[in-house]
């Protein structure tokens, strides 16, 4: 089963597929989901970034699951423990925002599930243990990080690497480009956090 955990925040939501996916809000996403008018199967969270009348909006829309403000799991954290026979995980938003430390958060969520890709607007984060193919779409940046220390050969892209031995917190891989129509990413070893950015005209334009 395909899981869909909607965080929200800055996100055009209407423009993802939810069809035969189990769709999970957490917090203020339930209220994102509800005006975006899509059927979710359960919202859950401590909902401290809403207010009494959108909670009550919630309880008489969704099956609802209130958790205490002061616990030891992040909100998303919860959500995932409902994703117990998941084939793929996309957690949708939060990436932008003022908390940080929610990102990082989500981040580590991602690592150490490799089913989890994280995705906005503006990004697409996930991670790969194999090689695998780069189409041109809508992102214009690729970044290649390692999870664990990698191999890494890359063709079609702006900035070529042949056999690169790419350790953790070697930042060569920030911001490279496709000059080709498609790109390889060939990966002899290691595991790779990628990340798929929209140019920053396009980053502007979407945030005025």
């Amino acid at each position: 089963m395909e899981y869909v955990i909607i965080i929200g925040h800055d996100v055009d939501l209407k423009k993802y597929d939810y069809k035969n996916k189990y769709v999970i809000a957490v917090d203020k996403g339930a209220i994102d989901a509800l005006r975006a008018g899509i059927k979710i199967d359960l919202a859950l969270g401590d909902f401290d970034s809403i207010n009494s009348e959108e909670k009550e909006e919630l309880k008489k829309q969704f099956r609802l699951l209130e958790l205490p403000s002061e616990k030891d799991e992040t909100d998303t954290l919860v959500a995932l423990k409902y994703c117990k026979d998941a084939t793929k995980i996309t957690i949708i938003g939060g990436i932008q925002g003022k908390r940080i430390e929610h990102f990082l958060a989500n981040l580590s969520l991602l690592v150490n599930n490799p089913l989890i890709e994280i995705i906005d607007n503006n990004s697409h984060i996930y991670s790969q243990n194999s090689s695998f193919n780069v189409k041109k779409n809508n992102y214009k940046f690729y970044s290649f990080m390692a999870l664990e220390e990698a191999t890494i050969t890359l063709k079609g892209f702006k900035y070529p690497l042949t056999d690169y031995h790419l350790v953790k917190n070697d930042i060569i891989g920030i911001s490279n480009e496709l000059v080709a129509d498609l790109g390889q990413v060939i990966l002899k070893k290691g595991r790779l956090l990628v990340i798929c950015t929209v140019s920053d005209e396009e980053y502007i334009s979407k945030s005025n």
